[in-house]
């Protein structure tokens, strides 16, 4: 680091950069040692916390990009800190005994506000592949037609929301880096008979004229996944929401809206202080469509396909 830049002063500079560029962003903590596939980087006026992952093609993470991942947490004083950073990270995985291939990639998020370090991660070839999106509570709802009604979801309703977590995750993988694997549908229905098995379980679906056309998902909350979000935004509780769906034949009609409008209703009546989730970038359907509900970036997550 550069002379008198110790970990403590880089991270009271990083806190100080971003913390007018947004305030519902929670001022970072400081980087834990290296564990286990883990290493520190550091460079003059910053340093990034590497974890490598590989994850095993028969679990449903796999669904989500790459097997082969490199993600890293930088603190950094500023850009210029971070094209250093970025350059000696690029010059590690070069280097390393395990050099990334074809299925791999290397990834950073970044708060979504701070637009003067998107001509960094640019010029290092990172793509903003993925967006995290929040909603805090009491936010105003918007206009719906009416004619849609919205229910928590029975195990009745498995295969229909089934179909429309796979019309989702093909989506995705057609706009993004998520990837359909052979196992997907086999893995994914079953953590959703689990997930229905509760009695109020975080799915919603959507009937029209008697039929389910659409559905809402959300994850069932848990003490690690409450730790993670405290990372992300400052309001608290924090729901996680994972995806929401609608039949193709029966989109523009409010279903979408009506869907979002119930959600939102009863997370806000249960003193949920926000709802956050993860959209891709280029989702042409996704982007508008949120940002009218009430929902706005908080971070992005920027991707590099393969690592190196």
């Amino acid at each position: 680091m550069h002379q008198g830049k110790t970990a403590e002063s880089v991270l009271a500079a990083h806190r100080d950069r971003l913390r007018p560029v947004d305030r519902m962003i929670p001022e970072a903590d400081p980087l834990p040692g290296p564990a286990d596939g883990q290493e520190m980087l550091e460079v003059g006026g910053a340093h990034g916390l590497l974890t490598h992952v590989r994850v095993a093609a028969d679990e449903l993470e796999a669904v989500l990009g790459p097997l082969d991942r490199w993600e890293l947490a930088p603190r950094v004083c500023g850009p210029d800190e971070m094209a250093a950073l970025l350059t000696h990270w690029n010059q590690y995985l070069e280097g390393h005994p395990e050099r990334p291939g074809e299925d791999s990639m290397a990834a950073v998020e970044w708060p979504s506000r701070d637009v003067e370090m998107t001509a960094v991660f640019r010029a290092f070839g990172f793509v903003p592949e993925f967006v995290m999106i929040g909603r805090l509570r009491g936010t105003d709802l918007v206009a719906e037609p009416g004619n849609v009604r919205v229910r928590r979801a029975t195990p009745d309703d498995s295969d229909e929301v089934y179909a429309l977590q796979m019309v989702e995750t093909r989506f995705d993988a057609a706009v993004s880096g998520a990837v359909e694997r052979d196992n997907t549908e086999e893995l994914l229905r079953a953590q959703l008979a689990e997930s229905l098995k509760l009695d109020e379980p975080m799915i919603w679906v959507a009937e029209y004229e008697g039929r389910v056309v659409g559905m809402h998902r959300g994850e069932e909350p848990s003490e690690p996944q409450q730790a993670w979000l405290a990372t992300r935004i400052t309001a608290t509780p924090v729901a996680h929401l994972i995806c929401q769906a609608v039949k193709e034949e029966y989109r523009g009609l409010g279903v979408g809206t009506s869907l979002a409008n119930h959600v939102h209703t009863e997370l806000d009546a249960m003193g949920i202080g926000a709802a956050v989730g993860y959209h891709a970038m280029f989702n042409p359907v996704s982007m508008p469509f949120w940002h009218r509900v009430g929902w706005r970036p908080y971070w992005n997550r920027w991707v590099r396909t393969p690592a190196v």
